[in-house]
């Protein structure tokens, strides 16, 4: 196994930062990761490992505004600017390892960000994987709260709006306080930017999801209370794809591969991947 970290310069001059991770032996596939809200891609080291195995090269970026990269912290102009970079990420893949298949996972914030770009860009993808994604973002608020937030997230989108429970991360308090201690997690309010584009994505989707035709694999903790595990089921019931596996972890809170149940959920993504790589 080979690992090393590298960066681009993305939309507003910003730099992005990631990790390439290459397996020993002839890669099989390739793989790009898009972390969730607030942290960062070196989280998902242990999901890497069960990648590698598999021999998938796998490519880890750094949203903008969060872990390593550049922007100010958890600040977001335009949604596209995650997705633009996800793109530029893929390209540099590309060129690296001509002719492989290539998945995406995206998990929370970048599960919705996953499947925004796997929407408009199937035809350059094997399959999409997608772990609590955050595209249920404003059921049960009033309209009039939800239309003012839009506005204030296009005018003030560092304006701070919200916080985040740590302790809905996981049910094991060891995760809970490697999260809390960790100094590439960002620990304060969500902005009205990053709000803003969430809202306005998962607007989008109804009426654009029966076109996904890609392989899905679609997971979500039964009990997560970051991400509302009704946003997987409308994806599950929308989604015009006829390769569809969709599991609800009961019990289980918002980061599935860092639940005690782990292991299961990664043998969940490892068994999916091998039937497809076959």
């Amino acid at each position: 196994m080979a690992h090393k970290q590298d960066s681009f310069t993305g939309n507003h001059g910003t730099r992005i930062d990631y990790d390439i991770w290459t397996p020993d032996g002839d890669p099989v596939a390739v793989l790009v990761l898009a972390h969730g809200l607030g942290e960062h891609a070196r989280r998902y080291d242990h999901v890497v490992a069960r990648l590698l195995d598999l021999g998938i090269v796998v490519y880890a970026p750094d949203h903008r505004g969060h872990g390593r990269s550049g922007g100010k912290r958890v600040e977001l102009k335009e949604w596209r600017d995650f997705t633009d970079d996800l793109h530029r990420v893929f390209g540099i893949a590309r060129a690296a390892h001509p002719g492989l298949p290539v998945y995406l996972l995206g998990h929370s914030m970048g599960g919705a960000i996953a499947l925004d770009y796997a929407l408009g860009h199937q035809a350059d993808l094997a399959g999409l994987i997608l772990s609590g994604p955050a595209v249920d973002v404003t059921s049960g608020t009033p309209a009039v709260v939800v239309a003012i937030g839009k506005i204030v997230g296009k005018y003030l989108p560092g304006l701070p709006v919200e916080n985040l429970d740590a302790n809905l991360v996981s049910r094991d308090p060891k995760v809970v306080a490697a999260y809390n201690a960790d100094p590439l997690v960002h620990h304060g309010k969500v902005p009205a930017g990053i709000a803003r584009g969430m809202i306005l994505n998962a607007e989008s989707l109804p009426a654009r999801l029966p076109s996904l035709t890609l392989p899905l694999l679609l997971l979500h903790g039964e009990q997560d209370g970051l991400a509302k595990v009704d946003g997987s089921r409308m994806i599950a019931s929308t989604a015009g794809t006829a390769d569809l596996t969709y599991k609800e972890y009961p019990g289980l809170y918002h980061e599935i591969f860092n639940e005690p149940e782990q292991d299961e959920v990664l043998d969940d993504v490892v068994g999916w991947l091998k039937a497809h790589l076959s």
